[in-house]
């Protein structure tokens, strides 16, 4: 694989809880550095990250619902807005997993759907978080033909908090599954080159991963 499609594949990520500003500014350095798609930060740190990349290439990435998802509708709408406002790219917003596994995908279709309306109305890219290894193959399949329905960009596999990260078994059933419009995103223990282009190669389009240096310089070795 070239450098530069392996880098422009590559979110670096930093979403732990005890992170710092000035961390946030290394890595948003760092993505610079190396010519990767773009960081994804906490909330918190949208302003910083969106000053310290402003004129650069990276795009700047946070969460919402982030880890758990429960959040109701209407404050993750609000949390979409607020990150606008601040200066985000593209929102990373976490399934309602409780209600997936109530059945409840009458409540599942208005949640998404209202997100994806506010997003694409201020123009920036969803992705859906579906923590793929929480559910089973059906509420996958039900989650991507709504998600579809309600127009969002990317499945994302794992929140990286909760559950393992996915295989390249994975990726390829999503792959199977899905439009050739809807993209995918895989995340969650994804620490090496070899992992990462497995994927890649599976038929994900972006790695959310906090080993994008370590990533890169083995594909330098």
């Amino acid at each position: 694989m070239e450098r530069e499609k392996l880098a422009q594949s590559l979110e670096s990520t930093l979403l732990k809880p005890e992170t710092t500003l000035d961390q946030i500014r290394m890595l948003c350095d760092e993505a610079c550095e190396l010519q990767l798609k773009g960081v994804c930060v906490p909330p918190y740190f949208v302003k910083e990250a969106r000053r310290r990349l402003e004129g650069k290439a990276p795009l700047v990435i946070s969460v919402v619902g982030f880890p758990l998802g429960y959040n109701c509708t209407s404050g993750k709408v609000e949390e979409i807005k607020k990150l606008v406002n601040d200066g985000v790219d593209e929102v990373d917003v976490v399934i309602n997993i409780p209600a997936v596994k109530d059945g409840n995908w009458t409540y599942i279709e208005n949640d998404l759907s209202s997100m994806a309306q506010i997003s694409h109305l201020r123009n920036i890219v969803i992705k859906l978080i579906i923590e793929m290894g929480m559910m089973n193959p059906e509420e996958v399949r039900q989650i991507c033909t709504i998600a579809e329905r309600c127009r969002i960009d990317y499945i994302k596999t794992s929140t990286g908090m909760l559950a393992p990260g996915p295989t390249r078994e994975d990726i390829t059933f999503l792959r199977s599954i899905l439009d050739q419009g809807t993209r995918i995103k895989a995340s969650a223990g994804i620490r090496t080159a070899e992992k990462a282009i497995a994927l890649i190669e599976a038929g994900a389009d972006r790695i959310g991963t906090s080993s994008a240096a370590a990533i890169m310089g083995e594909w330098a070795d």
